[in-house]
């Protein structure tokens, strides 16, 4: 009887050590099954606003900067869902306008609005900074410049062989999910509500972020 007791002593070690790695993995595997593993997490064709990237990309590395030239440290978007506004020129009623549905799409997720960050992604000449200190305080600026063209290209999807500024020029809303992939585009002019519906799913199905 003796001798048994060693032997269900490193059973009992196991199953331990067993339990504890499942309780660490487990919402991490389950995580990574429903946002990519499940054709129910993401939005189909005939239910969402914006346009796919299927498969989804991945934005390549790049060291932002603000308009000042300082660091925009990646910390501020880490484990966030982003939504990026690329623009050319000095933000006028077009950039305005979708800068206001933005910031009003991101206002109307409540609780969940500490999921998201915007960031704008700016061309020459560069928005009043003026203007977006006074309307749009929670908004990260960088430059297209400083983010540089690997960085801008990414975001051409259906528009291959652009130019950076004429991708700029597109005037584009996109949401990039908390791994940095670009997972939806949404045109000039997009409805907001529709994005706010397309963004409410996503928060709602994905464990991430």
């Amino acid at each position: 009887m003796n001798a048994a007791t060693p032997h269900g002593g490193s059973r009992k070690k196991r199953s331990t050590l067993l339990l504890v790695g499942m309780l660490f993995l487990g919402p991490l595997l389950v995580a990574s099954l429903v946002y990519y593993g499940s054709a129910g997490w993401r939005p189909t064709g005939n239910v969402a606003s914006g346009m796919l990237f299927d498969p989804v990309k991945e934005l390549p590395a790049s060291e932002l900067r603000g308009v000042d030239g300082s660091r925009l440290g990646y910390e501020a978007l880490d484990g966030l869902w982003i939504l990026v506004y690329l623009s050319q020129g000095s933000c006028e009623i077009e950039c305005r306008k979708s800068l206001y549905d933005t910031r009003q799409v991101r206002v109307l997720l409540g609780q969940k609005d500490q999921r998201v960050r915007r960031l704008l992604v700016a061309g020459a000449p560069l928005p009043d900074p003026a203007y977006l200190s006074e309307y749009h305080p929670d908004l990260l600026v960088t430059t297209a410049a400083s983010a540089g063209s690997d960085f801008v290209q990414a975001f051409a999807r259906d528009r291959q062989g652009l130019g950076d500024e004429e991708i700029l020029r597109l005037d584009r809303v996109y949401i990039v999910d908390p791994l940095g992939n670009l997972v939806m585009a949404y045109e000039s002019g997009f409805d907001a509500n529709g994005l706010l519906k397309d963004l409410q799913r996503l928060l709602r199905l994905s464990s991430i972020g």
